[in-house]
């Protein structure tokens, strides 16, 4: 009996394509896809200070669809990567980078409940914790301390690192939904039946 490829059964035959391509996509993805992306994502966010990160979704094509991560950040690492305005967040609050260096403070992102994202969660502790420092140093103590809780203030750490959060978590759903729309498309599945020799038998009247 003769046999045809993927693509030749997809031209003669798309009806018959379509079933057999049904069939593939309930297993071309049945296994840990995503490990590459969270490493790529890793890499990624390092640089800013996030690291620990484990990424979590689901593409169930539904309302409750979502994509995001949790993780750690060190947050005088993300103030030295991440822009306010023309500014990183280190060069318009200098002091303030310094005490989060100097406490080692950093913020933790979990999530909350099903298909609802992650949330940042950063309390400031460093204020009246730390020492002045650098070009600060000669600053007296409770100087030091009003100064870095009014850079903590101006800073908005909390809710700007809950926005850098979200953004990251949206690109994330992005790519996923891209990369698993790719691995399951009719492109795919040609390639895999071209990659591993598989041909389909017809009749001859299917010709």
């Amino acid at each position: 009996m003769p046999t045809v490829t993927a693509k030749e059964l997809q031209d003669t035959d798309p009806q018959r394509f379509q079933k057999e391509y049904l069939k593939w996509t309930e297993y071309a993805a049945d296994y840990d896809w995503w490990d590459y992306m969270e490493e790529r994502l890793k890499e990624k966010l390092e640089p800013a200070g996030v690291h620990d990160v484990k990424i979590e979704f689901s593409l169930s094509y539904s309302q409750g669809d979502y994509a995001t991560f949790t993780g750690r950040i060190w947050v005088h690492e993300w103030m030295d990567a991440t822009k306010d305005g023309d500014q990183t967040y280190a060069e318009k609050y200098p002091a303030l980078r310094l005490a989060l260096e100097d406490y080692g403070d950093h913020a933790s992102v979990t999530t909350y409940g099903r298909a609802c994202g992650a949330r940042v969660n950063y309390d400031g502790a460093c204020a009246g914790n730390t020492y002045a420092a650098g070009v600060f140093s000669g600053l007296e103590q409770e100087a030091w301390d009003e100064l870095i809780e009014e850079q903590l203030s101006y800073a908005g750490l909390e809710q700007a690192l809950q926005d850098y959060v979200d953004a990251v978590s949206h690109q994330l759903y992005r790519d996923l939904h891209d990369e698993y729309e790719h691995l399951t498309s009719e492109e795919s599945f040609i390639e895999s039946c071209e990659c591993n020799d598989v041909t389909f038998e017809i009749e001859e009247c299917e010709v």
